[in-house]
């Protein structure tokens, strides 16, 4: 691949990176105003994300038809930088309790004001990102690259170590490392690549720019949107949940109409997020097992037991068969008007408590519901119903 053509695929992920991160922002910004600190590192990201733009080609070629910007050589942008510098500076403060605003804006200010001097003394002027005419010993460019790697270095370091405190959330974790790598990214872009570049003026260090650029704002994007993913995925694992569990669910309420929860609609829809609906849902099932527990007695738990041994229910989980078997007992003897005997020894459906209790929970019944649906399932209810039957028609022939 020649230079020309590694500088274009740097411009070119570089502006897709961009754009992908502008929206990332967007996105997450009506719940970060709610967070302080995701408020705050949103800021960061916008920092990384400002700076970034700025030195895409078609905001450079717009800035430049400006009768502003028209014959600044660059400046503006440089100035941007720092402005973003100070954002991200800001947060890395805030983040430990040690919120500077003076100190961090004020010498923000001071930069750009010598960043300005500097390149109206000089000639050409320095803050032409063009240029390969500017002295390596450039006080313009190395009290730039020390204003960014100033600030992006010690948030490099606060997401590693918070990604190392966050050692129970695996999420969270990942999101920090992300956002670690890509300021980690953008100082060794400030640092070693700029200070490289004047230094020894190596062409395919110049024709990586834009690579190295894209390549942290990829990753920025990537743990900024990491909690956007997360939660799109458990909302569509919500909604498949909820789609599982809503024949259980209306047999149940059916049977025991008692532990329907009040339904809030909007325009004739739920006005709960997914989340709040399963929730409701789960503790409405609940409440209804433990309604038709009474219904149940030991030797209907026992006959269940047997069935499932000798004829295997299709789930994974054995209580779940189990319970769906005496559950289906439990409905017909309820809607038959039987009354419900307090004393039966039916004991809570056991089910793995190890994940997350509320996640197990809905996995427990979703099996539930499933085997509910089985074959096997049905002809034990069909079983005990005939042998109920039998019973009662032994005992009117005495």
């Amino acid at each position: 691949m020649t230079l020309a053509a590694l500088k274009q695929l740097g411009a070119d992920a570089l502006l897709v990176g961009a754009v992908a991160l502008w929206i990332a922002i967007l996105v997450r910004l009506p719940s970060a105003i709610r967070s302080p600190q995701s408020r705050r590192l949103l800021v960061a990201a916008i920092g990384i994300a400002g700076s970034v733009t700025v030195y895409l080609d078609p905001v450079t070629a717009l800035l430049r038809k400006t009768y502003v910007f028209a014959d600044s050589c660059g400046i503006f942008m440089n100035l941007w930088g720092v402005l973003s510098s100070a954002f991200i500076l800001d947060f890395v403060l805030a983040a430990v309790a040690r919120r500077r605003l003076w100190l961090v804006y004020g010498n923000a200010v001071l930069v750009s004001v010598a960043l300005v001097v500097l390149d109206s003394v000089s000639a050409p002027q320095s803050g032409c990102v063009t240029s390969v005419s500017v002295p390596w010993y450039s006080p313009f460019w190395w009290i730039l690259s020390a204003a960014h790697v100033a600030a992006v270095a010690p948030c490099t370091v606060l997401c590693a170590r918070y990604a190392r405190r966050a050692a129970s959330s695996g999420p969270l974790r990942l999101g920090l490392r992300l956002l670690a790598a890509g300021f980690a990214s953008s100082t060794f872009f400030w640092g070693p690549v700029i200070i490289g570049f004047l230094l020894f003026r190596p062409p395919w260090l110049g024709a990586l720019f834009s690579l190295n650029i894209a390549v942290t704002t990829w990753l920025i994007t990537a743990g900024v949107a990491l909690p956007l993913i997360l939660r799109a995925l458990a909302v569509r694992t919500g909604r498949r949940s909820l789609r599982r569990l809503k024949p259980l669910w209306e047999r149940l309420v059916d049977a025991t109409p008692s532990v329907a929860l009040p339904q809030h609609t909007v325009g004739g829809l739920p006005r709960w997020s997914v989340d709040l609906r399963l929730y409701r849902r789960v503790i409405e099932i609940r409440d209804a097992i433990l309604i038709l527990r009474d219904y149940v007695g030991d030797d209907a738990l026992e006959a269940a037991r047997d069935h499932v041994g000798t004829d295997p229910v299709p789930v994974g989980d054995t209580e779940a068969a189990v319970t769906a078997c005496w559950l289906e007992v439990a409905i017909a003897a309820k809607a038959a008007g039987d009354e419900p005997a307090t004393s039966a020894s039916v004991p809570e459906p056991e089910h793995d408590p190890s994940d997350d209790e509320l996640a197990s929970e809905i996995r427990f019944l979703e099996e539930v519901a499933r085997a509910q649906r089985s074959e096997s399932v049905r002809r034990f209810a069909e079983r005990h119903r005939r042998s109920g039957e039998s019973a009662r028609s032994r005992q009117e022939a005495r």
